[in-house]
């Protein structure tokens, strides 16, 4: 028996990092997983391992800024497994830059993804979530610089400390339907967003990551080793299964003693 089975999950930007860690652990624990990305191959990839596991797995790939899109997503839970159970907002990027040199396009992507995206896809899950006794689980992703602040981070700091905002305030007007609502703050995950930038990835056509030196300062205040995607999906599994019943509004620090 897994925790989650016969569960319908959605996860946004899922195709890779700790998006990816949630899906796998999910369908491992029984559940359907909607995978979700701005690109398809990586998402495609992920379903395929979770078939090759014996876990059922869809895609749809989509942007989750545009609200069409985001229904699009939602529907795919409905379409392929029949209902909605679990939502996850986990989709984000980082756009550094210190605050006089921050152009509008970096402020508004940051804003876009992972707030406004947020937003879309819990809009779109009303049309499921919203009956009496759903009892469903929404669990969105933020991080420990929303809560800290952090230099060069003004737009990320900002759309992750709205994400903590609007967890609350979902808590609150959906608690008549059984649907908790809460948030995982992450420190530091090792993804792309997390590695060294000058031999980053690439995402949205810029280089993604953080400056070596930056980086190692970040390193040496943590306690124990770096937190993997596999070790990230774990507080997030919680969350989402009925062990957290009576867990919602609440913010979960995950973050190896980086914020206390």
């Amino acid at each position: 028996m897994g925790k989650l089975d016969g569960k319908v999950a959605v996860i946004t930007g899922s195709g890779r990092g700790i998006g990816k860690a949630i899906a796998s652990l999910f369908a491992k624990e029984g559940a359907a997983v909607i995978i979700n990305d701005i690109d398809e191959a990586p998402a495609q990839e992920v379903a395929r391992e979770i078939h090759a596991s014996g876990g059922k797995a869809a895609v749809c790939v989509g942007d989750v800024t545009k609200a069409e899109e985001a229904q699009k997503i939602i529907e795919t839970a409905g379409e392929k497994f029949g209902k909605l159970d679990i939502l996850v907002n986990n989709a984000g990027i980082t756009r550094d830059n210190l605050i006089p040199r921050m152009t509008d396009a970096e402020w508004n992507i940051c804003i876009d993804i992972s707030l406004k995206g947020a937003f879309n896809c819990i809009r779109a899950a009303s049309k499921y979530m919203m009956k009496g006794g759903h009892g469903g689980r929404i669990i969105n992703i933020t991080s420990v610089v929303g809560l800290m602040g952090n230099v060069g981070q003004i737009n990320y700091c900002a759309a992750k400390a709205g994400i903590v905002g609007l967890t609350k305030a979902v808590a609150r007007e959906w608690a008549r339907y059984g649907v908790t609502c809460n948030a995982v703050a992450f420190g530091f995950v090792d993804t792309r967003l997390t590695r060294e930038k000058e031999t980053g990835e690439e995402a949205f056509g810029q280089k993604v990551g953080i400056p070596k030196k930056a980086r190692d300062m970040w390193l040496s205040q943590l306690a124990g080793k770096i937190i993997t995607p596999e070790d990230a999906a774990k507080p997030v599994l919680f969350l989402a299964s009925e062990d957290a019943t009576f867990i919602t509004g609440h913010v979960l620090n995950v973050t190896a003693g980086l914020y206390m």
